[in-house]
């Protein structure tokens, strides 16, 4: 009986490798033939159309998409609202975005809603701003030469005669001079306070922004309705008694103007704290029948 050698299976090398398998068809092409079906129930392809329509539709989006971004570009607003207070007067003002306003005496600003910013133009006295973060939608404050950019945070704006004043209490605010060079813009911490000159006159780099760190408390005391001095000139303190006051002060006397006050008042009764000003200093109080008022030597 003849012997046969057992069968071995034959070990192919890299190009003896068989590129089909049943058939004759590749595996990965078989494999898509068993779920093309599937593939194509969850991603139909759309339908053809004739080139003129495509080229249309191609012609139509590009047109959407560059008025779009014309749209983005320009920022327009879609709507502003005004708010004001009287002498004297205090006011929150909550915003639809969640951020809030508190108005100090005598302000006046107007909140604008552009596409792709929130705007805030101050036009006169003082407003501290708790602003909802957004980091897509940033948040600008215009006062006098000043402007002021945040996406959130709180911080104070005061626009005074000749200079407008900056200070932060949460977060961080970029803030810089209207017309002023890019590497003049500063950013601020909490605890920090810039001012801003009205001309290029003023203030560091040529009319850029000064800083310096200020007490944060005793800042938003007027939030609190309180008048707070350490040590401050009259004449300082009696120009602050003047915002919350429609009638006129007025210190006769270097030496009056020069005399110091400390203390905390209530900002809603300054007939009472002109009443107790004798009593703290040597003046005399005059009130004259239009409702102003002379502070002299004793």
């Amino acid at each position: 009986m003849q012997r046969r050698a057992p069968a071995r299976a034959a070990v192919p090398t890299g190009d003896e490798w068989p590129a089909a398998g049943v058939g004759g068809t590749p595996p990965v092409e078989r494999a898509l033939d068993d779920h093309r079906a599937a593939l194509q129930a969850h991603f139909p392809i759309p339908p053809a159309r004739a080139g003129r329509k495509r080229t249309a539709g191609q012609a139509g989006g590009a047109l959407a998409v560059a008025l779009l971004a014309g749209l983005w570009w320009a920022d327009p607003a879609w709507r502003s609202e005004t708010h004001a207070t009287r002498v004297g007067q205090r006011e929150v003002v909550r915003l639809a975005d969640g951020s809030e306003l508190t108005l100090d005496t005598a302000t006046r600003l107007t909140v604008a809603w552009h596409l792709r910013t929130r705007r805030v133009g101050l036009e006169q006295g003082r407003a501290q701003f708790s602003v909802s973060p957004s980091a897509w939608r940033p948040f600008e404050v215009a006062a006098g030469s000043a402007r002021v950019r945040v996406v959130g945070t709180r911080f104070d704006v005061w626009r005074k005669p000749g200079i407008t004043e900056v200070s932060v209490y949460e977060g961080r605010v970029a803030v810089w001079r209207d017309g002023g060079a890019d590497d003049a813009r500063i950013l601020l911490q909490a605890g920090q306070r810039a001012g801003v000159p009205a001309d290029a006159g003023g203030g560091a780099g040529q009319g850029g922004p000064s800083v310096g760190g200020f007490d944060t408390e005793r800042g938003a005391a007027w939030q609190k309705g309180e008048l707070v001095f350490q040590n401050t000139p009259l004449r300082e303190a009696a120009a602050e008694i003047q915002r919350y006051r429609g009638q006129a002060i007025r210190i006769h006397g270097q030496h009056v103007a020069a005399l110091q006050v400390s203390g905390v008042f209530a900002s809603d009764n300054t007939e009472q704290l002109l009443d107790l000003l004798p009593g703290i200093l040597p003046v005399a109080v005059e009130r004259k029948a239009d409702g102003s008022v002379d502070i002299l030597a004793r």
